[in-house]
């Protein structure tokens, strides 16, 4: 079993019982991504959604991060899903132009954070 490789996940959970609510993971490689850059993508179940959970989870991811040497963290949105934009926003991400090109990730608007000073605070 492999503790470190490039693909971290985890559950996000809420409620008393700590249910399942939703994901988020890191992709410290991938298209399109430079060295020092991760990747975070997340998801909510639909009742756990609009109420800070996936802000929460991708600060927290990216602390993680930062903490595993990643520099600057980059999250995907479709531009026709603005609430993921929103969370992305609220976590301290600014909004990059789309890469250029014909790729995969040229399909997505690209929201950006710089942890060098979450490394730091780690």
């Amino acid at each position: 079993m492999e503790s470190a490789g490039p693909l971290r996940a985890f559950g996000i959970r809420a409620g008393a019982g700590g249910v399942l609510a939703g994901t988020v993971d890191l992709r410290f490689a991938g298209e399109g991504l430079a060295p020092g850059q991760v990747n975070v993508a997340y998801g909510l179940y639909p009742s756990w959604r609009g109420r800070g959970l996936a802000t929460r989870a991708v600060v927290l991811a990216s602390r993680y991060a930062a903490a595993e040497g990643a520099r600057e963290a980059v999250i995907q949105v479709d531009p026709e899903n603005p609430a993921s934009a929103a969370v992305a926003r609220r976590a301290g991400f600014v909004s990059r132009f789309r890469p250029p090109g014909d790729t995969a990730a040229a399909r997505f608007d690209r929201y950006v954070r710089d942890l060098r000073a979450d490394r730091s605070a780690a």
